[in-house]
């Protein structure tokens, strides 16, 4: 018994943990049910083996005859096992084998005189790839017909009734009386019955319902560590939502069932077509397809990813493979569809995916994925019509019918058209917000397409969502992104940037500077075809944002430069979907704004648009970047760090001497006790010793380095943590070194807290703006004091500054336009207070603001806007309308 329970332990290294909310489950073992029937006394030892066989805790004891290896052998899928070969195998469990191979011939042949409700459902899978449906339907009907002997029978009728609906169209009907005998089979037939909860899971993925799919797919790890399927199946999940990580494990997790597993190489490949890197895929793809020529998901990636190259030869020679092997399979079509939609090209995206529904009308899939694809790419009448069919064939579709819902009500929206831009919205208070777009946006065209001398070949439309929700649902059919606009190509959508009602709303922000960002995607994609890396128009797009960079990334961004933390150019383009480290997406964002600012810096805009004609024309990374700069990617890479530096010593984040370098020389002149310092070390020490040992045992997710040694917050201290020199020190180091940043803002904030007057630190924090000009800090108290004192409008120059950096407070902009309007200086005040209106559309007050200070400049029109928006927003205020009449007497008795 006790080597029986340490062949159940041994079984845990196969569950590994992960860190967050990742899909892949932490260490657990097996149910506690299991692990009592494992031990129960009473069992005779078959009975106790076929147990171990089942729940996946077997070893090789268990496996006594041909026929129990070859069902571990075909769990593991390892399909080419020798034992298959063996004549006491029973021919099902060859023809299972023979099916996912890809062998269809084979398993018809195997299963010509089985008629149990499993070997029926095998032959119908084989008869529905040949495209004999009318077969693979009679077989179906005779599984259902069947009256089932077991569980297993019981659990074959429902994937009968499955595989009936999606051949017939039919799964509407048919999927909520499936999963209730699926309920049902858990529930009191057979609760341990794990290939159930993975049939379960599978009909929760097909209707997007990846939640409960994943929850489902725990639930057969808890019963079987050892389901590939499951394994395989957690990991195409966290490939759909991008995370990679999650995807790695489980991929990992399969390998440690059997190194060579064909569904880790599967998901490998999937990972790699998700980034875009169809070069790679393709040969990762080549040893598994020499292993198994016809493995259907196998020439499925095989598909998509030569699409993706635009290979045109490759991919006939691919899909005639296909056609010759599975005829009656839409599954690579599907495939090669769904993924061109990922990487937005569209056209061929929707050739693919009709070529699916042509193949199987009725499967729902390739419908859901055509329906979602034309609008993205902002073909609504043509979307609508798709996702009505998805819906009819598949009305279960989480995202199919959420994604419809929202697009029927956008059909009813107001529409504002202006010469490149079409915008629509809710009709009611988000049309104050929509009547200072117009204008906005055309001067947003002028600069950027200006800047990449591209005109896009059609109006671009922006959807003015009035919600988060609908804004989630609008870009990916499911109500969970944590963002506010984003642009699908030709079609940007974002929700209003609105405060009031935090539960559906993202809060204020700066909708000129976002869409600024957006556009620039729109025109960069389509001057691209689409094929511009996420890295470059991220980059590109935030160096046309109006505002510059916070201070505090700028801070986070110096510290990965001298850490040598950098994201790598493949990490980079992923760091902004799925980052590692809380503080990558935002690195991400910059780092990419910094390597375009270098690569115009060194090779002039000529050089941008020399690499962006070679993304247009489909050239990968290693190639666009020789061609384009005459350099490799690594080596732009390697010198742009260099004058990353440059920058970060700029920003006044990098002085010379260091404070290390000056505690040091407090330390040899005893200005730092020396018992100080060993006393730190040594707690430091303690503390390090402490959390080893803790996590000394701690399981890894698979790939995850150890960083029990690594930097923390627990290493031994830098010597500049214990150098806190006194004023006397710090006047004494600034005449020595009069223009280093740490020790000028140690200055300033020494004589704040001590209360000393601020004649004392006006020199020091002159200075500091001048060496830190991106740090508010100095701003904010020389605008404080200026405002204060006898020349008011020396505040002006920092207020500027502090304004520019605000993307979600109106506050500096209006404090801003208050100091211009009492400098009398009434159109620059005009454009400062117009900024809190992008920012906060909705604030009644701030609108009264802008009409009065565009009355002070002379500026009617936009008194007059403003008042006409204060309507919508406060129409039951009269003061409004008497407000208008005065301004619109006004403007009628003007010459």
């Amino acid at each position: 018994m006790i080597n029986r329970l340490s062949s159940v332990a041994s079984v845990l290294v196969l569950v590994a943990p992960v860190a967050g909310q990742s899909l892949v489950p932490p260490p657990r073992p097996p149910s506690s049910i299991v692990r009592e029937l494992l031990q129960d006394e009473f069992r005779t030892d078959a009975e106790r083996a076929a147990l171990h066989r089942f729940h996946g805790t077997w070893d090789e004891e268990d496996l006594t005859t041909p026929e129990h290896r070859a069902r571990i052998a075909l769990l593991a899928w390892r399909l080419d096992d020798p034992v298959f070969e063996d004549p006491s195998v029973p021919d099902r469990i060859k023809a299972a084998a023979a099916m996912r191979r890809g062998d269809l011939d084979a398993a018809l042949e195997l299963t010509t005189t089985d008629a149990s409700s499993p070997g029926l459902v095998l032959r119908a899978s084989a008869l529905r790839a040949l495209g004999r449906d009318a077969e693979a339907t009679l077989a179906l009907q005779s599984a259902l017909e069947a009256t089932p002997s077991s569980v297993e029978e019981q659990v074959a009728r429902v994937d009968a009734g499955r595989r009936l609906a999606l051949g017939t169209g039919r799964t509407g009907a048919a999927y909520q009386q499936l999963m209730n005998t699926l309920a049902r089979v858990r529930s009191e037939i057979d609760p341990l019955y794990w290939p159930a909860m993975l049939l379960e899971a599978e009909l929760l993925f097909e209707k997007s319902r990846f939640n409960e799919a994943g929850q489902a797919l725990w639930d057969v790890l808890e019963l079987n560590p050892r389901c590939s399927d499951a394994w395989y199946l957690l990991g195409r999940l966290a490939v759909q939502i991008f995370d990679f990580d999650a995807a790695a494990t489980a991929a990992a997790s399969l390998r440690r069932i059997d190194p060579d597993h064909p569904l880790a190489v599967l998901l490998d490949a999937e990972m790699l077509l998700a980034r875009r890197e169809a070069v790679a895929a393709r040969a990762e793809l080549a040893p598994l397809l020499e292993r198994f020529p016809n493995l259907p998901a196998a020439r499925a990636l095989e598909l998509a990813a030569v699409t993706l190259l635009d290979d045109d030869a490759a991919i006939t020679a691919a899909w005639d493979r296909w056609r010759s092997v599975m005829p009656g399979s839409p599954l690579a079509a599907t495939r090669a569809g769904r993924l061109l939609s990922l990487h937005r090209q569209y056209d061929a995206s929707r050739r693919w995916l009709e070529t699916a529904i042509d193949i199987q009308p009725a499967e729902p899939a390739a419908h859901v994925e055509l329906g979602l694809m034309l609008w993205q790419a902002g073909l609504d009448a043509e979307a609508l019509e798709a996702l009505e069919r998805a819906t009819v064939v598949d009305p279960f579709n989480l995202r199919a019918a959420n994604s419809l819902e929202l697009l029927r009500e956008i059909m009813d929206y107001e529409v504002v058209r202006t010469e490149h831009f079409e915008i629509r919205f809710s009709p009611g208070s988000d049309e104050a917000l929509v009547r200072d777009m117009p204008v906005a946006l055309e001067a947003m065209h002028e600069r950027i397409a200006g800047r990449f001398d591209w005109e896009p070949t059609q109006r671009t439309v922006v959807e003015v969502l009035p919600d988060h929700e609908r804004f989630a649902v609008r870009v990916v059919g499911m109500p969970d992104v944590h963002t506010m606009a984003a642009c699908t190509g030709p079609v940007i959508a974002m929700e209003v940037p609105r405060g009031s009602m935090p539960n559906r709303h993202m809060g204020r922000w700066d909708w000129q500077h976002v869409l600024e960002h957006e556009y620039t995607h729109t025109v960069t994609l389509e001057r691209t075809r689409n094929r511009i890396p996420l890295w470059c128009t991220e980059g590109l797009a935030v160096s046309m944002e109006p505002a510059p960079r916070p201070w505090s990334v700028l801070q986070m961004v110096a510290d990965e430069w001298r850490n040598g933390t950098m994201l790598d150019p493949d990490e980079l383009d992923w760091a902004f979907v799925r980052p590692r480290r809380p503080q990558d997406r935002s690195l991400a964002y910059t780092q990419a704004w910094m390597m375009i600012e270098y690569l115009i810096e060194q090779y002039g805009e000529s050089g941008l648009q020399r690499l962006l004609d070679q993304y247009r024309d489909g050239a990968a990374e290693s190639l666009a970047f020789p061609a384009a700069l005459g350099v490799s990617r690594d080596r732009f890479h390697e010198d742009f760090l260099g004058w990353a530096g440059d920058q970060v010593r700029a920003w006044g984040l990098d002085p010379d001497p260091s404070m290390e370098e000056l505690a040091r020389r407090a330390l040899e002149r005893g200005s730092i006790p020396a018992t100080m310092m060993r006393q730190r070390r040594s707690a430091a020490v303690q503390e390090g010793m402490r959390r080893l040992l803790r996590d000394v045992g701690t399981p890894r997710a698979p790939g995850e380095p150890d960083q029990s040694m690594e930097a923390d917050d627990w290493n031994l201290p830098r010597i500049a943590d214990l150098y806190d020199p006194d004023p006397a020190q710090l006047v004494a180091l600034l005449e020595a070194h009069p223009n280093h940043p740490d020790l000028l803002e140690r200055a300033i904030s020494d004589s704040l807290l001590r209360g000393r007057p601020m004649e004392e630190r006006l020199p020091w924090l002159q200075t500091y703006v001048e060496v830190r000009p991106g740090d508010p800090f100095g701003h904010r108290l020389l605008a404080d004091w200026y405002r204060q004192g006898a020349t008011p409008e020396r505040a002006i120059e920092h207020l500027r500054v502090l304004a520019s950096f605000e993307l979600d407070d109106p506050e500096p902009c209006r404090e801003l336009a208050v100091a211009l309007r009492r400098a009398g200086r009434f159109d620059e005040a005009l454009e400062a207070i117009r900024r809190t209106i992008s920012i906060d559309p909705y604030d009644a007050s701030l609108r009264e603001a802008t009409a009065s200070i565009a009355i002070e400049a002379g500026d009617l029109e936009t008194a007059r806007a403003m008042i006409e928006a204060l309507l919508l927003l406060e129409p039951d205020q009269p003061i409004h309308r008497r407000r208008l009449d005065a301004v619109l007497k006004r403007m009628q008795s003007q010459p």
